[in-house]
């Protein structure tokens, strides 16, 4: 057993494009190893900026043995009555590249066959590593990827060097037209020349002395060292932010923590401007103090050790110096107009070329806004109306403009310094949220309505024009903004129906022109969020089944499709209502093609156990369906499950299909209004008892 020792050196690969390929060269290498039979133990992946280092513990040294056998036409084809080989024999023999002598007899199915078995040799493991590797590199997934020179060949950026050994040997192929051999090249200013790989366990080592920090865990923990020793020194803490600090040690070899500063009147820019220009534009972490103020420093790490650090500060803080510069000049001239000011310009910025202006999408936004208030929150009615006046406006600011991910935040900041109250202020912000799949939540009733309102009016706009995401496409976040739908509708228990809000939307669009029909476009609708919904519920490990059997209620009312979810999981006792799913499928069976009413006469009833099922269902039906109209759905589900031993006594002693057409139709009407109550909560139908 040997090491695999495979580094693939590059120019700097940007730092989201890492991950995902790592995940996607693990999975490579497992398929690939597995077919071509060598047995492995761990793959462990590790990637700086310049390089992406694969380690593959205790391979074997060559492939398995193993015999494979191959079926030939049936026996009694394959001779004639003499005993002689017919054609299909000699043909799959010469296919085979066998002897006749060779053929053995095997059986399949329960029917012989002619076959040859093929002994294959292990082949030396060297051999196929040059062969599968150079295929493996040219599948590693990213984001994008680049030709460079005449080569057709693609990847994230020029490869430069290949290393490769399997134990101490070097493993040669050709991929990008570079070679590959037991050389590596270190830090660009802290190393110079080639250095040469002789052992996979000495890799490590050898890159630190030459200042590399190949392992991912060691350079996240120098960077938290760094973070801390500066927090002790300003006697503040960092602004802790775990995607930045995964970014750092993806774009950084040889993490060497410093400390910038600052001039403290730019700490009279907002602090979300500061943090932001810091964070995103910088990749530096703000220092703050202990209510939360901000301090006058920063932290942020170089790629190598300088000789000397003020140098390396003092060009990090000019660049700082001009980004907070701007800031506050686009800050002090943005206060000159007021918000509501903007609010007819944006008429002048176009939304969609077929959908109109910014100022055409918050006038259908604040329609369907106050639609929802009047139904959901009608004390937020003032707030939601002037936050849809308002929404938009801070994109025509300086600000916004300059820094785009700030859209929401300095609205919220304006309106603020504007004298709007804290609610119209806080919404106008919300109504972004959620930016992710996983984001932040509106947390005010305004912000909420508005939130929903806004992601609607997309939805449908967009959907009655034809403009519906297709697999891997959707420019316009549509199936971000239907989820953000859900999970606000989910969170704030809103019960709208949905229907209603589509209809809502559309009638809101009503300039818009050539759009298709409101029931078109509705069905397509209802199709995609609760589609949404589905994948929603399964992300957050809900009962695949469960989730089915609740789909056509969310179409309905998100919230309630919710609530009758949750109740099926909650349920009191889950043995019974499995037993009782196995019951309900044959009632199920026996009458899912019996559309009409049946009339149940109940003196046609023989048997004891019919009388009893039809007597349990005429005593329980009224609370049954006054629970379900009160959304009290563990107590309906409840009664449901008291049905389980009456119809598992039922099954046991009647049969339905009777000869007499009389009895056989009576019993069918009795068990269809069994089967349509239950499906009044669920369809049951969808879930699976093994």
């Amino acid at each position: 057993m040997k090491t695999l020792l495979l580094e693939i050196g590059t120019e700097e690969i940007p730092a989201r494009f890492l991950e995902p390929a790592k995940e996607g060269l693990k999975r490579l290498l497992e398929d690939s190893f597995a077919q071509s039979r060598i047995t492995f133990g761990d793959i462990n992946i590790q990637t700086t900026p310049r390089r992406m280092t694969v380690f593959v513990s205790n391979m074997a040294e060559k492939q398995e043995e193993t015999t494979t056998v191959k079926f030939g036409p049936p026996l009694n084809r394959a001779y004639d009555e003499s005993g002689n080989p017919t054609k299909a024999a000699l043909g799959f023999t010469k296919a085979q590249g066998a002897e006749m002598g060779e053929l053995k007899k095997g059986v399949k199915d329960g029917v012989e066959f002619v076959t040859i078995e093929k002994f294959e040799k292990g082949r030396g493991t060297v051999k196929i590593l040059q062969e599968v590797l150079p295929d493996i590199i040219t599948k590693i997934p990213f984001q994008k990827k680049m030709r460079w020179g005449a080569e057709n060949f693609e990847y994230a950026r020029p490869i430069q060097w290949v290393l490769c050994l399997f134990g101490d040997v070097p493993v040669e192929f050709t991929v990008a037209d570079v070679k590959s051999g037991n050389v590596t090249y270190c830090h660009r200013f802290l190393s110079s020349g080639q250095i040469i790989i002789t052992d996979p366990q000495k890799y490590a080592e050898i890159l630190k002395t030459n200042y590399i920090i190949i392992n991912e865990a060691e350079r996240m923990e120098t960077v938290r060292a760094g973070i801390k020793r500066i927090e002790e020194e300003t006697k503040g803490h960092a602004i802790r932010d775990e995607e930045l600090i995964k970014e750092i040690i993806y774009i950084t070899e040889y993490p060497y923590p410093l400390r910038g500063s600052f001039d403290e009147a730019f700490l009279g820019i907002p602090k979300e401007v500061l943090v932001n220009v810091m964070k995103t534009h910088q990749r530096y972490i703000p220092i703050e103090k202990d209510d939360g103020q901000l301090m006058p420093h920063f932290i942020f790490f170089a790629n190598t050790v300088p000789k000397e650090d003020k140098n390396v500060i003092r060009g990090n803080e000019k660049v700082l110096r001009a980004r907070l510069a701007d800031a506050q000049f686009f800050f002090e001239e943005d206060k000159k107009a007021q918000l509501i000011d903007r609010y007819e310009r944006l008429g002048s910025i176009v939304f969609h070329v077929k959908l109109g202006t910014l100022k055409d999408k918050a006038e259908r936004v604040g329609s369907i806004a106050a639609h929802l208030a009047s139904i959901l929150a009608p004390e937020t009615a003032a707030v939601v109306a002037k936050t849809t006046k308002l929404m938009k406006a801070d994109l025509l600011t300086h600000m916004v403009g300059e820094f785009p991910e700030l859209q929401g935040t300095m609205g919220r900041i304006y309106a603020t310094i504007e004298g709007e109250s804290s609610d119209v202020a806080r919404a106008i912000e919300e109504h972004y949220l959620p930016t992710g799949g996983n984001g932040n939540l509106p947390q005010t009733p305004a912000g909420s309505i508005v939130g929903i309102a806004d992601k609607i009016d997309s939805i449908t706009s967009f959907f009655s024009m034809g403009m519906i995401p297709t697999g891997n496409l959707d420019p316009y976040a549509l199936r971000r903004q239907s989820l953000g739908i859900i999970k606000i509708i989910v969170d704030k228990c809103f019960r709208v129906p949905l229907e209603n809000l589509i209809d809502i939307a559309y009638e809101s669009g009503r300039n818009i022109k050539n759009r298709l029909s409101l029931e078109e476009t509705k069905a397509k609708i209802l199709d995609f969020i609760t589609t949404r919904f589905k994948f929603s519920m399964l992300d957050e490990k809900h009962n695949q089944d469960y989730v089915e059997s609740v789909l056509p209620f969310v179409s309905r009312n998100i919230y309630d499709g919710y609530q009758r979810l949750i109740a099926l999981e909650t349920q009191k006792s889950v043995e019974d209502f499995e037993r009782l799913m196995i019951g309900f499928r044959r009632v199920f069976n026996i009458t899912k093609q019996i559309t009409d009413n049946l009339i149940v006469t109940p003196s046609l009833f023989a048997f004891d156990e019919e009388k009893a099922l039809y007597s349990l269902y005429e005593s329980k039906k009224e609370e049954f369906f006054r629970l379900m109209e009160a959304q009290k759905y563990s107590d309906s589900l409840t009664i449901l499950v008291s049905f389980k031993e009456t119809i598992d006594n039922y099954f046991e002693k009647v049969f339905v299909m009777d000869n007499d057409e009389a009895i056989k139709n009576n019993r069918l009407g009795a068990l269809k209004l069994i089967k349509d109550m239950f499906l009044t909560f669920a369809d049951f139908s969808k879930i699976r008892i093994e």
